[in-house]
């Protein structure tokens, strides 16, 4: 079996009107294979609460084959992918199903149902006729229980820099600068670890990149040696940096900032936007607000479904807050969506590089380590020092992933250094204005396996 798809998926469910996280635990095999979905009456609106007590009317059978094919009883052929670790989504027969998978808790010990969804929505293609959903996959039942490790209390522990691994980094290579960032000093290490993705942004492992095809390799051949959507004969596509905060907001910011750079593209710069991430993280049903969250259920599903709008409609407050619908405003969409590559997994250098430079710039996630904070200027590669007490941190059997935008990407002549151009959202005063710069190519921290990608429509 591809080794892209060996990984375990910590998913998340998140049903109407409730913000939580699920700590079932299910691989790629474990969803690959034949379901049947049961659904409620195709005649609901997209507020739908779906809470398993709605009626079922019409049985489908999806079989999900490798590596990202869906084919149902009649025969259409459709797409299916993995959802970061959340769940999976299935398009065939011009109808969408998405749905997280089910578990059972007594305590500290879990059970991970992984051949049963909690219960999801589906919709036609057009986001029309909604109804409700409950997955079971076909064959031998799959449970796998585990005991869930207690997690210290970050909040009021308090985040400290250390000045001499600081120097350390700086000392022992030549390919970026480390500094002391006072602004983070006397932060609690829940700020911080909010500030670098969240408590449910966390799963365990991650896919690798996929493999480089002939005709990956045919693709890059007729890109240029570098490449940046903020000066593109002249003219800037991306809008201006911004700061989180101690939200874990950084998905929202990533989603929405490449919709927004992709609409500057779209329109010659003549729609300039700026969208709201405060309407995300009150008032999604696809995350989990400050606590974390992913891409592709924001600028992808919660775009196209529900619309986002902007900033002046509803102003960044950066905590969670109850939705006002009165802000919401004017909403713009998107039509289409996906990982670069097509599924969770078909990501690798090459294909990003065509994407960027096609359709614009890309969201991505990486793993925050503890030197990356310490970020000042140069190539970005993890030099395994600690620059602070990141061991007083959430189990360390999961991984914080962190999302950023990716503009852009060059060379460095001086050290032959490939590299990207990425855009972050801890202000402008944090690495080079906000940007960073992280070496190319070899998948540096994860920042090549977890790629997306979408298309908004201009008003």
């Amino acid at each position: 079996m591809n080794q892209l798809f060996i990984f375990i998926a910590t998913l998340l469910v998140c049903l109407q009107s409730v913000f939580c996280d699920t700590p079932a635990n299910c691989t790629y095999e474990d969803i690959r294979g034949v379901w049947l979905l049961s659904e409620s009456d195709r005649s609901a609106e997209r507020t739908e609460k779906c809470d398993g007590t709605q009626r079922s009317l019409y049985k489908v059978k999806i079989e999900l084959q490798y590596p990202n094919i869906a084919v149902d009883e009649f025969g259409n052929k459709g797409t299916w992918t993995l959802i970061y670790n959340q769940g999976f989504e299935v398009i065939v027969n011009n109808r969408k199903y998405f749905a997280f998978s089910d578990y059972k808790q007594e305590g500290s010990r879990v059970t991970s149902i992984c051949d049963r969804t909690k219960p999801g929505w589906s919709h036609d293609v057009l986001g029309r006729n909604w109804a409700c959903i409950v997955g079971q996959k076909q064959g031998k039942p799959i449970r796998k229980e585990y005991v869930i490790t207690g997690e210290p209390d970050l909040t009021e522990k308090v985040f400290q820099q250390n000045s001499d691994a600081i120097e350390t980094i700086n000392s022992m290579q030549s390919l970026w600068t480390a500094k002391h960032y006072t602004q983070f000093e006397g932060k609690s290490w829940q700020y911080m670890d909010r500030m670098s993705g969240g408590p449910k942004s966390r799963f365990i492992g991650r896919p690798s990149p996929a493999p480089v095809t002939d005709e990956d390799l045919d693709a890059i051949s007729q890109l240029p040696e570098q490449f940046d959507w903020r000066n593109v004969s002249g003219v800037n596509y991306v809008s201006q940096v911004r700061n989180q905060g101690g939200c874990g907001s950084c998905y929202v910011f990533a989603s929405l900032a490449m919709l927004e750079s992709r609409i500057r593209i779209a329109t010659k710069n003549t729609e300039q936007l700026v969208l709201s991430p405060q309407d995300v993280v009150s008032c999604s049903e696809y995350s989990q607000g400050c606590a974390g969250g992913f891409a592709y259920l924001i600028a992808g599903k919660y775009a196209q479904d529900f619309g986002v709008t902007l900033e002046q409609n509803y102003p960044y407050v950066g905590q969670d807050s109850d939705c006002k619908p009165s802000k919401l405003g004017n909403r713009y969409y998107t039509a289409n969506y996906s990982y670069v590559g097509d599924y969770y997994g078909g990501s690798n250098e090459a294909r990003m590089l065509v994407s960027l430079v096609n359709n614009g710039p890309v969201a991505v996630g990486f793993q925050v380590e503890s030197d990356f904070r310490s970020y000042h200027k140069g190539i970005y590669k993890h030099t395994k020092v600690s620059v602070d007490n990141s061991l007083v941190r959430y189990n360390p059997f999961f991984e914080v992933n962190h999302a950023v935008l990716l503009v852009g990407y060059g060379v460095d002549k001086e050290t032959n250094t490939k590299y990207w151009i990425v855009k972050n959202s801890w202000g402008d005063n944090w690495g080079e204005n906000g940007y960073f710069r992280i070496v190319r190519g070899s998948n540096e921290v994860g920042i090549e396996s977890i790629v997306f990608e979408a298309t908004p429509i201009p008003n």
